[in-house]
């Protein structure tokens, strides 16, 4: 397939992994795997009321050039329709390549810009201001776009614009360079990552603890559902994503946040009973999109599983009595979703109906709410609200 710009399910996921999604979701399966390899289709953000208001964020979207709607389930969501797609699978241009990393090729794919530290390879004889396309490892065309660098200094250069993208695949606004944004008027979040915060219900007299917490989305709405009021501590061991969650939170004006640096699974050696904790478990990812390609099986669905049950144990240990525990997952297998949380029912804990409920029905599980991408236009994703009895 290498350099070839035709592409398909086919190609796009191992061949265990098809089996499984196969046996787990039956004849919706190939239509939740194509879904997975476009973007989303409404892209949102969460405005941040501890600064702005929907209506007024949506004046000033409005005149930065972009075309905010209402999110009909969340007074604090905006989204944005995609664009796309602008080219059929198989096109060709036939111009000079230049190949691109999975992730650098995932944003091109999108309408992000290429940066030189996303480039793989240049045909040599590349000149800035040529014509070129993007094309990811596999040989899947992304975009076309015009050079800012030779193709030599696109691949040593270790910072700068390589490829100004004229035509990606889809476009999604950017949103980054916004005045709005770096205000700290709105947060870019999804969905289902929104109504996680939502479920947790959280309240100024709550002590709540996100275990796996950086970079900050859901902590910072949290903070902003109470006001900037009470107590959150948000937990996780890399320092970089943490020095980004500090960033983030001072951009947004979250105050009532204590971040502790330390594997999540040790939080039991802290001592505290929250009121409420919410844990965001690292996940296989599965649910991401755009997916151009996955590389992780079944046998990564369950070494995961095991792992997020030391982080559910954990959670289980620093919830007071009468706690509340909301977990969530941006993946779609079973084992680290409802098989989980009947170890947690094991465990003594609760399930309890969720106050925003938009997605479908668990698999085999009632009140748990899982978003599919084909069916809620989202992320995959998944959400379970237990109580510690």
């Amino acid at each position: 397939m290498e350099g070839s710009g035709k592409s398909s399910t086919f190609e796009a996921f191992p061949v265990e992994l098809k089996d499984y999604y196969r046996k787990l979701f039956g004849s919706e399966a190939e239509e939740i795997m194509a879904s997975l390899r476009t973007p989303v289709e409404k892209y949102y953000i969460r405005v941040n009321t501890l600064k702005t208001s929907r209506e007024k964020l949506m004046r000033i979207l409005r005149r930065e050039g972009l075309k905010p709607r209402r999110s009909p389930y969340l007074k604090e969501g905006i989204y944005f329709e995609r664009e796309g797609p602008n080219f059929e699978d198989n096109y060709d241009p036939g111009l000079p390549v230049v190949r691109a990393n999975k992730f650098a090729s995932e944003s091109v794919y999108q309408g992000a810009h290429l940066y030189a530290p996303g480039v793989l390879q240049a045909n040599k004889g590349i000149k800035p201001g040529d014509e070129v396309e993007i094309r990811d490892p596999r040989g899947l065309l992304v975009g076309i776009g015009i050079a800012r660098m030779s193709g030599k200094e696109m691949v040593v250069s270790t910072r700068g614009l390589a490829v100004e993208v004229t035509l990606p695949k889809f476009k999604l606004p950017s949103l980054n360079e916004l005045e709005s944004f770096k205000e700290g008027l709105f947060y870019a979040q999804s969905l289902p990552s929104m109504v996680t915060a939502r479920v947790l219900e959280p309240s100024e007299e709550d002590l709540i603890i996100d275990m796996a917490a950086a970079p900050g989305g859901k902590t910072s709405h949290i903070a902003q559902l109470m006001q900037n009021r009470g107590e959150i501590i948000a937990i996780d061991k890399s320092r970089n994503r943490l020095r980004k969650m500090e960033e983030e939170l001072n951009r947004l004006g979250v105050k009532n946040v204590k971040i502790i640096r330390m594997d999540a699974r040790k939080l039991p050696e802290l001592g505290i009973k929250a009121d409420k904790i919410l844990l965001d478990a690292p996940c296989t990812a599965l649910g991401i999109r755009p997916k151009l390609w996955e590389s992780r099986t079944p046998r990564d669905i369950k070494a995961t599983a095991k792992y997020q049950r030391a982080f559910i144990w954990a959670a289980i240990k620093s919830l007071r009595k009468d706690g509340v525990l909301v977990y969530s997952t941006c993946t779609i297998s079973l084992e680290e979703n409802e098989a989980n949380v009947k170890f947690m029912l094991e465990k003594g804990l609760k399930l309890e109906e969720q106050g925003l409920f938009i997605g479908s029905a668990g698999i085999g599980l009632e009140k748990v709410q899982r978003f599919y991408p084909n069916r809620h236009l989202t992320q995959g994703f998944f959400i379970a609200k237990l109580r510690k009895v």
